[in-house]
């Protein structure tokens, strides 16, 4: 096994992260540990991160919003029992982090029953929001719930440019206030969340939002934009050489990440391996970004469709570095792309176009 000093020095951030997120909670420091054995010793498949989608529901208007094309009123959402039921399975198959996002996740109901669901004492709690709901007494209450991370979405440091984005006038300041708050709480550890959009990285913006997270003492999480859900025909929005450049940079600061940095062993894009996503309908997909379901929780488990898309060989760029929906030509071009051509998301892999070709990729003849 080879690890670079890019390795040491990733490993030597994201420890002093953990220091504050999962100190409080020993079972996580164990499962940690023991993923690590079977990863190296027993050349275990470990899956490290889970994102759950509570709702589809939200107050924003996001031109970016990922999830739009995936909604369906008519359907019936997930149970509790099934959600506990896949919660057990997914802690079995060795998740440290529980993800959990929408729409906007504060506007589900039953939220904290859900959280408790998810056993916070085994994982790492995170929880990515607008911002417009989180209350001193909200933010109380998801401490108290076991949440560990607090990820709050700011598109621009400048106010005015952030609401207009949302669609919600004061959807910065209220923010900017529920930052405040978290850096008060020994419990709790703030995140602005950021899609690294062109115009912030030409930028000084992203800078300003570099030193604004530093404010807090809170991280800024970096996204990379992708041709997915209201972005699906827009490849203009990847990003070139230029912006790339800029982004290297970032990730050297100490407080700035983003997701490809978080695997187990060496960086490289999760989703769909150490990650996975699953609707509040059961549908589930590598990322919130690569909308192609391998099945749904309600008629397979997730240990069955996690060995699918795994195994899937159209992946077969997931180990190279960043992200397969926002960096990676190949993938781009043959999977997120003809999406455009489908109304409702996500689509099951034997019904997209490469997903019949899965078998000759398997075999080196695509």
């Amino acid at each position: 096994m080879n690890i670079s000093f890019s390795d040491i020095s990733r490993y030597k951030k994201y420890l002093k992260i953990a220091r504050k997120v999962i100190l409080r909670k020993p079972k996580v420091i164990f499962r940690i540990l023991k993923n690590y054995a079977g990863i190296i010793l027993f050349k275990k498949k470990v899956l490290r991160k889970v994102e759950m989608g509570l709702t589809f529901d939200c107050q924003c208007n996001c031109v970016k919003c990922s999830s739009d094309f995936m909604k369906r009123p008519e359907a019936e959402k997930l149970s509790l029992d099934e959600i506990r039921r896949v919660a057990r399975d997914i802690i079995g198959l060795g998740a440290i982090q529980v993800n959990l996002t929408g729409g906007e996740p504060l506007m589900a109901e039953n939220i904290f029953e859900i959280i408790e669901c998810f056993q916070p004492d085994k994982v790492i709690i995170t929880i990515n929001t607008n911002g417009i709901l989180l209350t001193e007494p909200m933010i109380d209450k998801l401490e108290k719930a076991g949440v560990d991370i607090i990820k709050i979405s700011i598109d621009s440091p400048i106010e005015e440019e952030h609401d207009i984005s949302r669609g919600v006038k004061g959807c910065f300041a209220r923010a900017k206030k529920a930052l405040g708050y978290i850096s008060k709480k020994s419990g709790l550890l703030g995140q602005i969340s950021t899609v690294c959009i062109k115009e912030n990285l030409n930028s000084d913006r992203i800078w300003k939002l570099v030193a604004m997270a530093k404010s807090y003492n809170a991280l800024l999480g970096l996204t990379i934009p992708a041709a997915s859900g209201r972005w699906v025909s827009e490849e203009k929005v990847l990003l070139g050489e230029k912006e790339k450049a800029v982004l290297n940079e970032l990730i050297k600061v100490p407080h700035v990440i983003r997701d490809t940095d978080e695997a187990y062993l060496r960086s490289h894009c999760p989703a769909g391996s150490e990650e996975l996503y699953f609707t509040c309908l059961g549908d589930v997909i590598p990322c919130p970004l690569i909308q192609i379901s391998f099945g749904n929780v309600r008629k397979e488990s997730i240990k069955a469709i996690w060995a699918k898309m795994s195994d899937f060989s159209g992946f077969k760029d997931k180990l190279k570095p960043g992200c397969l929906a926002g960096e990676n030509k190949r993938f781009i071009e043959d999977y997120l792309l003809p999406l455009k051509d489908y109304k409702r998301l996500p689509v099951p892999i034997e019904d997209h176009p490469r997903g019949m070709q899965r078998e000759q990729v398997k075999d080196g003849l695509y």
